[in-house]
């Protein structure tokens, strides 16, 4: 079962509804073909404070991903870069 925990500001959330992202890694996930849609699961983590980037306060999205074995170097860096591209025409 694939787990995806995304962490990021909360500003990134003013630009974006939190289903919004939360629906672009599920889908990004699931249109990947290598996962059973009903066994996806996808959290969202907002930071108001406590959190740096680079020394600075600076919007930030990270996304980890908990994938079973099975799945091809490949295949994970492909997911990877989908949800990135997804993410970044949601939240650019």
């Amino acid at each position: 079962m694939p787990h995806f925990v995304i962490d990021c500001s909360k500003d990134i959330l003013e630009i974006q509804e939190p289903n919004t992202v939360l629906l672009q890694v599920h889908n990004d996930a699931n249109n990947s073909g290598l996962f059973d849609e009903t066994d996806i699961k996808v959290r969202l983590n907002p930071f108001k404070d406590n959190y740096l980037v680079g020394g600075k306060k600076t919007p930030f999205i990270h996304v980890f991903a908990n994938v079973m074995e099975g799945r091809t170097t490949d295949q994970k860096a492909n997911l990877s870069k989908q949800i990135v591209t997804g993410l970044k025409n949601h939240v650019s």
